[in-house]
């Protein structure tokens, strides 16, 4: 399955709970709003998420093939000119930023002593830039497509030749331990946000609600590997020189 595929389906999941989410705001049916809402705000930051993704991988996937296999480098700029004119990264961006900024008001409102217009208001804002960010993101990967197809047929012809000469394509690099490393602490300091969202959103500071577990085990398990990727790194340094 394409990249498209995928979108498809999760964009079929999404679309429908968005609106349900909306109904049952409007409907006044706060506590079932609210769950249904985190649910939906999740799988709808998952599917701007893959895209962002997608578009990163792809790009980085080129820059490597015009690198290291000698595919011509219009490819990437075509990507690169592609993605700018569709606007589909920025608009994967936001509206992921605007559903994670409506349910955050959603649930903490009250918190704040805010109005739940305020949250309404997000909701809608979020709910019309979803919508029309998902059929932005459709043509781009659509487009995307035909790229990637032109960019694999170009890859064979280059493998065709390079066999028609005896010769092997350079094996890809694995991944460097410093890479790990930046890895490894950004998960360890990225596994405590969903704690502090509880602290500070769900009970409103009090600390004791919330068990700091399995966040610290992911977050020090997250350390250790970023202690030995760090020192295998310097030996590798130091083995340089």
């Amino acid at each position: 399955m394409r990249m498209i595929h995928y979108f498809t389906v999760l964009a079929a999941v999404v679309v429908p709970a968005l609106l349900v989410t909306a109904w049952l705001g409007i409907t006044g049916d706060r506590e079932l709003h609210l769950t249904v809402g985190l649910v939906t705000a999740i799988a709808t930051v998952g599917l701007h998420s893959l895209v962002i993704l997608f578009m990163i991988l792809t790009g980085r996937i080129l820059r490597e093939a015009v690198k290291s296999r000698d595919l011509p480098r219009e490819f990437l700029d075509e990507l690169n000119r592609f993605f700018a004119e569709r606007v589909a990264y920025p608009a994967a961006l936001f509206a992921a930023f605007s559903i994670v900024a409506a349910s955050v008001l959603g649930y903490g409102a009250p918190a704040f002593g805010l109005s739940p217009a305020v949250h309404m208001l997000a909701g809608l804002l979020a709910l019309v830039f979803n919508l029309w960010a998902i059929t932005v993101e459709v043509r781009a990967l659509r487009g995307t497509r035909v790229l990637i197809d032109r960019a694999a047929s170009a890859l064979d012809a280059i493998d065709r030749e390079l066999a028609a000469r005896g010769e092997l394509p350079e094996e890809e690099r694995a991944l460097s331990p410093r890479a790990l490393a930046h890895g490894a602490l950004l998960i360890a300091f990225s596994a405590w946000l969903p704690y502090f969202y509880w602290v500070v959103v769900e009970w409103r500071g009090d600390f004791s609600k919330t068990s700091v577990h399995p966040w610290l085990e992911v977050s020090v398990l997250s350390l250790g590997v970023w202690f030995l990727a760090r020192r295998e790194s310097g030996s590798r340094a130091q083995g340089a020189e």
